[in-house]
């Protein structure tokens, strides 16, 4: 076995939020999730709960983490049944309100044992299959826009209908139906029944629904919007709470998208925002978690790891100090790195190509490289997963804006550096040069190149290149 390698896990770096077992609150939010917990156990108002943040947020985990306590929490006479409902496995099934219908007829198989019993299941199932029934027929009446049309042609295709009279009477069937108040009458019905079974089972407790909707952002605009409107019109009925997990504001480009047709000039955010409020009774938005590093490598090297930054491990691995090992830290602490899912594919993917660079296979590379690879390589990393190729491929190739910023601090106006991710980079390129450049310069550009083949492809052929 290599002595420079440290063993490490195989994280995850997607997480399911039914699995509620073994939950590390590495990222100190369990107050945030005892926060939710109480606020659905205190409240029996219908209502919407909105868990906001970007893709790699942890708001999946941050569910399971207010399941585990609601499940928990069940020992006293207010009792929580849970429905978990993901979206995107729906998404091409042209809608997703029926893929929810179908979560609930299923509800006695999710967490077994751990949500409360629930008997007479025939019921509520058979109140499902007509509430399905019903989504299937009144369907198109209920779309927003072309939809409708394209439903009632489908169906009139499949009825052989060959005039417009024949054409008509199909549209106005479907309109004539009371749809709104017939929906959400079944959705009350369902909702009671599978109430009343759990209070068949136990009539001592007190029970309520709550329906968590993870991932609805993973689907089309046009089916999250869609979704939105199921909501606020037909499902939201009494015993029955939403926890909502998305990215707000993609949700709010996607209803502005959908409305743009009728919002006229003010076609901005504000309008998507304003729309969510008026669903959304109460909101959660994680803000950037203080330990994600030290997340990522517990994640990636085992919870009884003794290091607490990414820097220990590469001073570890290189036997010392080296030219750069303080800059790892502030690379670090840039805020578009601190999504969690970023940072710890950050991490992992530094082991990994640590493992390949010091190898006995890669020592004529490695000689060849400057003392302070460790902190380059965590760089290209660092700009493979937060910036466009085109900006990767320019430093490495010995110019871009990055490049240029480290070999000569304020050579690029700072009205020229982007905004978001890019604009990060470029202020720690300019800092980096001014008080760290002249002490580490920039590796040459066949260095950088190779550095990038090991990042890109886990792994090192040494007959591909001549020294």
């Amino acid at each position: 076995m290599n002595k420079y390698v440290v063993q490490s896990l195989h994280p995850r770096f997607d997480h399911r939020v039914e699995q509620i077992d073994d939950l590390q609150d590495d990222l100190g939010r369990k107050i945030i999730a005892q926060t939710i917990a109480g606020e659905i156990r205190g409240n029996k108002r219908p209502r919407v709960i909105g868990v906001y943040g970007s893709w790699g947020a942890g708001k999946s985990y941050l569910l399971s983490q207010v399941i585990k306590e609601l499940l928990a929490g069940n020992q006293d006479s207010k009792q929580v049944i849970v429905c978990v409902f993901n979206p995107w496995l729906y998404e091409m099934e042209g809608g997703l309100a029926p893929g929810l219908i179908k979560s609930l007829y299923n509800l006695e198989k999710q967490f077994p044992g751990r949500n409360p019993l629930v008997s007479d299941t025939k019921i509520y199932k058979e109140i499902a299959d007509s509430l399905l029934d019903l989504l299937v027929e009144i369907g198109p009446a209920l779309m927003p826009g072309g939809q409708f049309l394209v439903t009632a042609l489908g169906k009139m295709a499949q009825a052989a209908l060959r005039t417009v009279d024949e054409y008509n009477k199909v549209v106005d069937s479907a309109l004539s139906k009371p749809a709104v108040d017939e929906v959400k009458d079944k959705m009350q019905k369902l909702v009671n029944a599978i109430l009343d079974a759990a209070y068949k089972q136990d009539a001592s407790k007190e029970y309520r629904l709550v329906i968590f909707i993870d991932d609805l952002d993973r689907c089309s605009p046009e089916n999250m919007v869609r979704m939105f409107e199921w909501l606020k019109v037909h499902l939201l009925v009494e015993g029955c709470i939403y926890v909502l997990a998305l990215d707000h504001i993609a949700a709010a480009r996607a209803i502005v998208g959908r409305y743009k047709e009728y919002l006229g000039e003010e076609r901005d955010l504000a309008y998507g925002f304003r729309y969510l409020e008026k669903l959304v009774e109460s909101e959660y938005e994680l803000g950037t978690a203080s330990n994600v590093e030290l997340m990522a490598l517990r994640q990636v090297f085992g919870a009884n790891t003794p290091y607490k930054r990414v820097s220990e491990i590469a001073r570890n691995l290189r036997g010392g100090d080296f030219p750069g090992v303080r800059s790892i830290d502030e690379l670090l602490e840039l805020r578009s790195l601190l999504v969690p899912r970023t940072m710890l594919k950050i991490v992992y993917k530094f082991k990994r190509a640590m493992d390949v660079l010091l190898t006995e296979s890669t020592t004529e590379l490695r000689n060849q490289l400057p003392s302070s690879y460790p902190f380059w390589t965590l760089l290209l990393i660092a700009m493979y997963y937060r910036l466009d190729p085109n900006h990767l491929d320019e430093f490495v190739r010995g110019r871009g804006i990055i490049h240029n910023l480290m070999k000569n601090p304020g050579s690029v106006p700072s009205d020229k550096w982007g905004n978001g991710p890019l604009r990060e980079f470029c202020q720690y390129a300019d800092r980096f040069g001014a008080s760290t450049g002249a002490s580490m310069q920039l590796p040459q550009t066949e260095h950088l190149f190779r550095l990038t083949s090991v990042i890109r492809e886990n792994s090192f052929d040494q007959s591909l290149y001549a020294y």
